[in-house]
């Protein structure tokens, strides 16, 4: 339990720090294109739901930071659906795909944190944000204008611990 909170504690404080200091790129507006037969540049099958962000109407906010930290951010106006993912210190860029096991590789420091934001979700607000928690996140592929990837494991919302629900789908956008 205390491991849990210190490491919820953790990805709060990641996410507040990743708006600070100074942005080399952020991109605001993205062209979309899939490896898959679907519009769709993310969909994401959790709790009995699929939920789809499409092409076209992404609103992706992609932050650039020191020494391959990299924040992901994508939406659409119209869906209820949010994903997050942050790459810290993982050398990715380098090789450009890479397979991440979630929570062993983020053991001592944070590395990889994926997570949703399901607004339709009947539940407090604090829990519409869903946490990836245990699973595999594969890309790939990934440079300064694609991210590929999958993802299949578990995950609760915010305060749920205890109460994971299978989570999978991919993401296959340009930028």
């Amino acid at each position: 339990m205390k491991t849990r909170i210190l490491l919820l504690i953790g990805m709060f404080t990641l996410f507040i720090s990743c708006g600070e200091g100074t942005t080399k790129t952020k991109v605001e507006t993205a062209t979309v294109h899939t490896n898959t037969q679907t519009d769709y540049a993310v969909e994401v099958s959790m709790e009995g739901k699929t939920l789809v962000l499409k092409q076209g109407q992404l609103a992706p906010n992609i932050r650039y930071r020191a020494q391959d930290t990299l924040q992901f951010l994508v939406w659409s106006e119209d869906q209820p659906l949010k994903l997050n993912l942050n790459l810290n210190n993982t050398n990715i860029l380098e090789h450009g795909e890479a397979t991440y096991t979630i929570p062993d590789v983020n053991s001592p420091k944070v590395k990889v944190d994926l997570s949703f934001f399901n607004l339709d979700r009947d539940v407090k607000r604090t829990n519409k944000r869903i946490i990836f928690r245990k699973g595999t996140i594969q890309i790939t592929k990934i440079n300064e204008h694609e991210l590929h990837m999958t993802f299949e494991g578990e995950g609760s919302g915010v305060l749920e611990y205890g109460k994971n629900f299978p989570i999978s789908g991919e993401a296959n956008f340009s930028f």
